[in-house]
């Protein structure tokens, strides 16, 4: 944008400005990179923990025979591991993949968070996402193969979907993106199973059936999607998109009632409220409001209920609302139909999860999140109180009121129930995130400047602090159990023992052909690493054995077994930690041990 400035009747040289919602789209080009950056850069430089091991043998399973049976017992959704399955099929079967197919949503989330620019203003969306990006348990998770991210991005996609669909919004392109990504991820794996049926063990015919049936399948997205569009101009997309995404929720983890129940407070709180102060429902935007860039004032019950339509819209789009929801429910619980019986698992599930959560990891006490979080996630946590405590007191801004008490009404939730593992608690701080981001743009909009001061000292603070954070947490110290978020994981010396493993797998000639035998009863992740070596045996106990060439074996707990049964055939390597209290030694049959071998009763000394 060019100013022509006249001085004494003479034009002089136009000055060229920065249009705001161009600086707004630079910053969100920013954030992006810099959460792509923290998400992907040495995806591989911590071992798996013992849960990704356990993810990663499932999906081991998955990516070789095809087959996924939906257990409750394990108490998580099927989703995760069809994703992977995409990513390991595209990209090989193999750490970095599994891992940015995590990543990716963790991206995703910071995405869109900028798409609540309308409801928390530019500054906050800007500031959100910022946080988002930076937040040192957000960037931690996303670099772990567990499935909490997946269903924290379909959280905000839930609420990002029915914000829009009450504003009547036209679907956008990247509504359509992802109304076109689930349909072809609901019926492109039965076709392409149907293709291998008809193909047989003809490679070229069964190539040929696929890509018929992917250009058939297209053309009926296409066509769907078309009809999508032409019904009140796309705009029902919306709110089938948050049907798609509930079912998600439901079918990654079955704490999805947990989030949902706490937004559905939090909504009928808000209304409560503002009851109480007498704020109407007819409440326009005000000249405050315009200061803020905030503009949520449509976001009320009557105009959902006006967005839902009437006669034979409202019916329509009833029925195809829960058709969504419970075709994509039935479609992954039952393995796309290969496995009817995991979908009478899917409810037993949570009688099994209601155990669980009130027996397993509760030594951390009430109090652990509000601990954890002070310690990691202080500016995230004290901002976002602000946030509250504005919304709140204004009474005008309802997303920002139902925003606050997403994530403080999940902070309780989990605070109340006694299991705790820190990677819960990102459910929360996506929402304290938002409110974080809130709290900045009131103040920053603020006509006081002593407040807008003082947005700009917790803006460049809280960011600073969270930056070093994350770098200290996610790239030094991400092993370190005195860490919040480090939670019993694999030791970086468990690395060493697999290179140790590998080198002496090429040294004996056999390679991947090469005989292991685990002993030891603690190995997690371990089948992970050993998933490409055929004859890995895991015991989990003391064997009888003199021709495999190593032998892994739990330090101290076995010590006095492995020394009386091995001592005649086999060397001490090492020894390398696993996890907190678990260490395991190495052996090498001795005509593969190098010089500088050792007897094993070397390795009940002290490393």
């Amino acid at each position: 944008m060019q100013e022509s400035e006249t001085i004494n009747g003479s034009e002089i040289t136009p000055k060229t400005q920065i249009s705001p919602d161009a600086l707004w789209y630079v910053s969100c080009i920013l954030i992006t990179i810099t959460a792509i950056f923290l998400r992907f850069v040495s995806l591989t430089i911590k071992p798996l923990h013992h849960d990704e091991g356990v993810n990663g043998w499932f999906l081991t399973t998955l990516f070789r025979d095809g087959v996924y049976k939906y257990d409750p017992a394990n108490y998580h959704g099927p989703t995760f591991y069809y994703i992977a399955l995409a990513f390991a099929k595209l990209f090989g079967l193999n750490t970095y993949s599994i891992r940015a197919s995590v990543a990716v949503w963790g991206v995703l989330i910071v995405i869109l968070a900028f798409f609540l620019r309308r409801y928390i203003g530019n500054i906050g969306s800007l500031f959100a996402a910022l946080f988002l990006a930076l937040s040192p348990g957000m960037v931690y998770i996303s670099r772990y193969f567990i499935h909490e991210m997946f269903f924290v991005f379909l959280s905000l996609g839930v609420v990002v979907s029915v914000v829009y669909f009450i504003e009547k919004r036209r679907a956008g392109i990247f509504a359509i993106a992802w109304a076109v990504l689930i349909l072809l991820v609901c019926f492109l794996p039965s076709t392409l199973k149907l293709a291998a049926a008809l193909g047989g063990k003809n490679e070229m015919a069964v190539w040929a059936f696929r890509g018929g049936f992917f250009i058939v399948e297209a053309i009926l997205v296409g066509l769907v999607i078309r009809m999508l569009l032409a019904w009140n101009s796309g705009r029902p997309i919306y709110l089938l998109l948050a049907s798609a995404c509930i079912s998600l929720l439901f079918a990654t983890k079955e704490t999805a009632f947990i989030t949902l129940g706490t937004m559905l407070i939090a909504c009928v709180s808000v209304w409560i409220w503002r009851k109480i102060f007498k704020v109407g429902e007819a409440t326009t935007a005000s000249s405050e409001d315009e200061l803020t860039n905030v503009a949520d004032e449509n976001l009320t019950w009557r105009n959902f209920r006006d967005a839902l339509g009437s006669g034979t819209d409202l019916l329509l789009i009833i029925i195809a609302t829960l058709a969504v929801f419970l075709f994509i429910a039935v479609l992954f619980f039952s393995s796309f139909f290969t496995y009817p019986e995991g979908v009478k698992g899917a409810v037993e599930a949570y009688a099994i999860w209601t155990k669980t959560g009130s027996k397993d990891h509760t030594q951390n006490g009430v109090w652990a999140y509000l601990k954890w979080g002070m310690e990691i996630e202080a500016p995230l946590m004290i901002l976002s109180a602000i946030g509250l405590l504005i919304a709140f007191v204004k009474a005008q801004h309802r997303f920002a009121m139902f925003a606050t008490l997403w994530a403080f009404g999940l902070f309780a939730a989990y605070s109340i129930i006694p299991y705790k593992t820190p990677w819960l608690a990102i459910s929360f701080l996506l929402p304290m995130c938002i409110a974080a981001g809130y709290a900045i743009n009131e103040l920053a909009t603020a006509k006081n400047s002593s407040l807008k001061i003082l947005a700009g000292v917790l803006a460049v603070t809280g960011t600073a602090v969270l930056a070093y954070q994350t770098y200290d947490l996610n790239f030094v110290h991400y092993d370190d159990e005195d860490q919040a978020y480090v939670y019993a994981h694999t030791n970086r010396e468990f690395l060493a023992l697999m290179n140790q493993v590998e080198y002496y797998a090429e040294k004996s000639g056999r390679g991947k052909d090469a005989k292991i035998e685990v002993v030891s009863p603690d190995y997690w992740p371990m089948v992970w690493y050993l998933r490409d070596y055929k004859q890995a045996n895991f015991h989990g106990h003391i064997v009888d054995t003199t021709d495999g060439e190593m032998i892994i074996a739990k330090k101290n707990d076995q010590d006095a077994d492995v020394v009386r049964k091995y001592s005649a055939k086999y060397e001490y390597v090492g020894s390398y930690a696993l996890r907190p209290g678990v260490d395991l030694v190495l052996l090498v049959r001795r005509d593969l041990a190098d010089s500088d071998g050792q007897e094993l009763y070397r390795m009940t000394q002290p490393k």
